[in-house]
């Protein structure tokens, strides 16, 4: 893993320019979205004195998305390859964790299909309002598109129809940039198996974050991150930089017809 400290440069993405823009709604004002507010649940929230232990138990139990992840082998070199989608390809990435969390068979979705929510050009968008748009019409299997293609003309018939079975229902919402408050939430979901989709203002990115770790000599909180350009392996940011200005955890997913195990005759 790659480890970036509050002192150390921080990582860059190869295109210039913000690839997510601050979301539309507030913290806890988009039930209609399928947002569900983790300060809702209060027996979820974990004391700052109780994280070193249950990072460890975590790491024990092999609990975290990143311990699904590396079971399963699929993440190693996701890439964007240039399109500016890190919103589109780090919602596909906790989405299939959280199948895997589900038990659901894995499948490759193709982020470039979130493409119709900011009309098929190369640019960033809402991390709430692709919440939105995949729930509403999901995500399509990466057979059905053409790669890294966003010219809807050039992906496999019956796209549409297929993302449609593959749809992130339920979230949850996790106040950002809020310190210490938005450390506890994240742990609080990251330690039930949940992934999170995840963003930083100062990187202008967004990412999947995968679980946590716990420096000693510090006192401080690593969030292992899962990039999408092309890293084997995931990264880890320390300290503030680590904290995300937005949290969103996958709660539930749709059911697929692949997702019923096929019978004998």
């Amino acid at each position: 893993m790659i480890e970036y400290f509050d002192n150390t440069p921080p990582p860059t993405t190869p295109f210039g320019k913000p690839g997510f823009l601050p979301r539309r709604t507030a913290y806890g004002e988009a039930t209609e979205y399928g947002l569900i507010p983790v300060g809702d649940y209060v027996d979820m929230v974990i004391a700052k004195a109780d994280w070193p232990d249950v990072i460890a138990a975590c790491d024990t139990t092999q609990s975290f998305p990143v311990h699904h992840q590396l079971a399963n082998g699929w993440a190693s070199g996701w890439s964007q390859d240039g399109l500016n989608y890190c919103w589109a390809y780090s919602l596909a990435a906790a989405t299939m964790d959280r199948r895997l969390v589900e038990g659901k068979p894995h499948v490759m979705l193709g982020p470039t299909s979130l493409g119709g929510l900011v009309r098929w050009h190369n640019s960033g968008n809402y991390l709430d309002e692709t919440i939105r748009g995949a729930r509403e019409k999901g995500i399509a299997p990466a057979s059905y598109t053409a790669g890294y293609s966003i010219s809807p003309s050039r992906f496999k018939p019956g796209w549409e129809e297929a993302a449609a079975n593959y749809r992130p229902l339920e979230w949850w919402d996790i106040p950002g940039g809020r310190g210490d408050t938005t450390i506890g939430h994240c742990l609080a979901v990251l330690r039930t198996g949940c992934p999170l989709y995840v963003a930083y203002n100062w990187w202008g990115h967004a990412v999947e974050c995968v679980g946590m770790k716990w420096d000693v000599s510090r006192r401080q909180v690593g969030w292992i991150i899962r990039n999408s350009h092309g890293e084997k392996d995931p990264i880890v940011l320390w300290g503030a930089r680590g904290i995300p200005d937005e949290a969103y955890g996958v709660r539930s997913c749709s059911l697929a017809e692949d997702d019923f195990p096929q019978r004998g005759e």
